[in-house]
């Protein structure tokens, strides 16, 4: 099969096509005929470049991790009500199943937690091997592209907001709202009925969201960003917030601009671990900050549900498998606004 590689780690020039022999399923897995792989800045370009620190292979690695596809075989002891030739979307966790938070329902937890691409090999290729429990059908009237652009980010946002208890007619507030994730966590707010405010730095971006249509576009980086968040809330600040970058000014500018009572939910922390706050405000306010790490099984069904009704992902682009380098490159100059996916068949 046609495949992407990498046999060491580096820039997008590691990216190398191979032929690969067909993998074959085993006991409880599933082939699949990859149709559509989303480029996750994390698990895709971070991992290329090595700095993933859970990662588990041997090179040459296949990565991709977002995809979906066609049922192309079922290894032994298949139980599934899928057939070959169903069109499938592939969750990319994989949990072990008897740890205490997998028992809880909070495989998000899990100690032994996996991941498609990351701990197994990935969908750039024409075929992955995956276990069967992560397939789903495809919902009716969403293509490959779609599905594979909302894998992570949907879920994830899904999670995000109920957690946070995002309710209809709640300001929320999305830092980096040009990210995959950002665009991803807009689009569920709004579907939700939140009114949004989103950020970004660059006025190229800021457009783009205004474009998205979120109720208010603001630059983080202005020196009365809290005042702005409160001038367009009727004076409250944002009931919600959801900031995935560690960045200590960008977090002390965001308690700064939430409601009494209000809730920021974090995920990732992307360019930098440390962040600070003015523990005071936080207490006086009341404030609750939420560490998502990712879906689990129950944000996953309610996401795929608000997906059958309408909610869809931001695609930035989509590209052939081959112009992999290309796509890795967009997302990691940050040029993206929603997901890069490439085609594969």
């Amino acid at each position: 099969m046609r495949a992407i590689v990498i046999h060491e780690h580096g820039g997008p020039e590691v990216l190398q096509p191979a032929d690969l022999p067909v993998p074959k399923p085993s006991s409880g897995e599933a082939l699949v005929r990859v149709k559509a792989v989303s480029v996750n800045g994390f698990l895709d370009i971070s991992n290329r470049m090595g700095r993933v620190a859970f990662a588990r292979y041997s090179f040459p690695h296949v990565l991709g991790s977002e995809h979906a596809g066609e049922v192309a075989a079922f290894g032994p002891d298949a139980d599934t009500a899928l057939a070959e030739g169903d069109q499938v979307v592939v969750s990319n966790r994989i949990t072990c199943g008897d740890c205490a938070s997998c028992r809880a329902g909070r495989e998000e937890a899990c100690l032994g937690l996996g991941v498609i691409g990351v701990t197994t090999p990935g969908a750039y290729a024409e075929y992955s091997v995956v276990p069967v429990a992560n397939l789903r059908a495809l919902p009716a009237g969403v293509s490959h592209v779609e599905a594979s652009a909302a894998i992570v980010n949907g879920p994830l946002a899904q999670h995000q907001l109920d957690l946070a208890d995002a309710q209809e007619g709640d300001w929320v507030l999305i830092q980096a709202g040009a990210s995959a994730s950002g665009s991803m966590a807009l689009r569920a707010a709004q579907h939700r009925g939140c009114r949004v405010i989103a950020t970004s730095r660059q006025d190229w971006k800021r457009e783009r969201l205004a474009e998205l249509g979120a109720d208010a576009v603001l630059d983080p980086g202005q020196e009365d960003f809290a005042a702005a968040v409160k001038n367009v809330t009727e004076g409250n600040g944002a009931d919600v917030a959801i900031i995935n970058i560690g960045d200590p000014h960008l977090w002390e500018r965001t308690i700064e601009a939430v409601a009494n009572r209000g809730r920021i939910v974090t995920s990732g922390a992307m360019f930098g671990e440390r962040a600070a706050f003015n523990a005071r405000t936080f207490y006086e306010k009341n404030e609750t900050i939420i560490g998502v790490r990712t879906a689990n099984r129950e944000s996953t069904e309610r996401c795929w549900a608000q997906i059958e009704r309408g909610l869809r992902p931001v695609v930035d682009q989509v590209l052939p498998l081959d112009h992999v380098a290309d796509a890795h490159s967009r997302v990691e100059a940050g040029m993206n606004v929603g997901r890069v996916v490439l085609t594969v068949h």
